[in-house]
């Protein structure tokens, strides 16, 4: 993101709430993305529970930050799950103690 990247969050076996995906996700990243970026700024989500909170559209709505619609449970239409999918397999690849997982 703008040259450069943010570091692997990784949620340590505690369910993510919206809380903690606001605290730990919009606020130190996104919000700061929004800001360098602009108003033509789009956060592309998933339709996670955490991530259609209440809280979340207020904590969105508050920063101005737009969101793109996806339909529930279209994967083919979610360009996100296909990049889920190509770093499950590369982590696999490095992994060689570990099978992927078969669907």
């Amino acid at each position: 993101m703008l040259d450069g990247r943010t570091p692997l969050h990784v949620y340590e076996r505690i369910t993510v709430t919206g809380v903690r995906y606001r605290d730990e996700i919009l606020e130190p990243y996104v919000r700061l993305f929004r800001g360098a970026v602009g108003p033509e700024f789009i956060l592309m989500d998933d339709n996670a529970r955490p991530h259609r909170a209440i809280l979340i559209e207020e904590f969105l709505e508050s920063e101005d930050i737009r969101r793109m619609y996806w339909p529930a449970r279209s994967p083919d239409l979610n360009p996100i799950e296909r990049v889920w999918d190509a770093l499950g397999r590369a982590i696999a690849i490095r992994n060689p103690f570990r099978e992927p997982s078969r669907k």
